[in-house]
């Protein structure tokens, strides 16, 4: 339908230049600009700004999440789980996006807790799209 989008639009005004930046980056990068800031913000570094106790809270965000799938995991095994498929699928990747952010800002603040950030992770979310492209492309290959 006209007028529809299939997904919610996130806006931002950014300065006259950095919006000079991000146009350019996008056009000798050969993308859209769309692409390019959805990349930019999905594969980059997340930059840490506090104390080590903001981070310690998130820490324990995380510890209770983990209760919480630990909850949700033993009322599936028993049956007692009644999410519809789609709503299922809604938790699982709010739960992911959750998971990946807390531990890209983990390893971003691994300096407030004496500790090198890792790096043999540095590309992984890359690498974990490459390989769902790779299982939906042998899928179709499948069917043929």
């Amino acid at each position: 339908m006209p007028g529809k989008h299939k997904e919610p639009i996130i806006a931002f005004r950014p300065s006259a230049w950095a919006r000079a930046i991000i146009e350019q980056r996008a056009a000798l990068g050969g993308i859209y600009k769309k692409d390019f800031i959805t990349r930019s913000c999905v594969y980059s570094n997340v930059v840490v700004v506090g104390k080590k106790e903001n981070i310690q809270r998130i820490v324990n965000s995380l510890q209770e999440m983990q209760t919480v799938m630990r909850e949700i995991a033993g009322q599936i095994k028993s049956g007692d789980f009644s999410l519809s498929e789609e709503d299922y699928q809604e938790l699982m990747r709010d739960y992911l996006a959750l998971v990946v952010t807390i531990v890209d800002i983990v390893d971003g603040a691994a300096y407030l807790f004496d500790k090198e950030a890792p790096t043999k992770r540095r590309n992984w979310k890359a690498e974990l799209e490459l390989e769902q492209y790779r299982h939906v492309l042998d899928l179709e290959e499948r069917e043929k």
